[in-house]
């Protein structure tokens, strides 16, 4: 079954992906930033603390949420390529990465601040593009669109679902949108919310999406 690594940016939506995720029945754990990939470990010491969640990894999958953004070395993205690079090589073809990519100020506005700081839109739109190019090489690799998947998310939960190799019909996709979020359900109002804000900035967002070469 998958070992599935969800990622992206801080406050992009990880934490929302994460719990949807989870609520899929062929979903045994995703583990919460436990930073397991990151550790100077071998496979079979994760394995080993992954049965401990999900005993039945044959039948269940099993994986991690962990974002990127609050470290100096993510700004090149060198941390996030490296946890991504050996969770692909760790779980082979078991492995697939799901990244999540939303419009850089609302990120930004969703640590808890009201202006953009120069180092913080600095920090999302240096290494966000960097991380898309990474995944772009590899085909378990993909990245779904913040304000699609809260728009439209029976069209992107099948889309994800089947994506990761989890079974994906009208019953299960209707069960995991309606299951209590840690912030409320699927909220359509948080898509672009900055420009309720009347926030503007100049930056093309839509090329950035363009720029994803599998988008779920």
């Amino acid at each position: 079954m998958r070992k599935i690594l969800i990622t992206g940016f801080r406050h992009s939506g990880t934490t929302m992906l994460h719990q949807l995720i989870k609520e899929h029945p062929q979903v045994g754990f995703i583990e919460n930033e436990e930073g397991y990939i990151e550790y100077d470990k071998p496979v079979e010491w994760i394995l080993m603390n992954a049965k401990k969640r999900v005993p039945d990894l044959k039948n269940y999958a099993w994986g991690e949420k962990l974002p990127w953004g609050s470290r100096e070395s993510d700004m090149d993205g060198s941390r996030a390529i490296n946890f991504i690079d050996k969770w692909l090589k760790y779980f082979k073809g078991e492995a697939r990465v799901l990244h999540i990519l939303r419009h850089p100020v609302d990120a930004i506005l969703s640590i808890g601040v009201n202006t953009i700081e120069v180092k913080d839109w600095k920090f999302v739109t240096t290494s966000v593009p960097i991380i898309i190019d990474h995944l772009n090489k590899n085909n378990r690799c993909a990245t779904t669109v913040y304000e699609e998947l809260v728009t439209n998310p029976d069209i992107h939960l099948n889309n994800i679902f089947t994506f990761l190799g989890l079974q994906s019909n009208n019953k299960i996709v209707k069960k995991v949108i309606n299951a209590p979020l840690k912030f409320g359900k699927i909220n359509a109002d948080r898509a672009f919310a900055f420009k309720q804000k009347n926030i503007s900035v100049d930056f093309d967002y839509e090329e950035l999406i363009k720029r994803v070469k599998i988008r779920l």
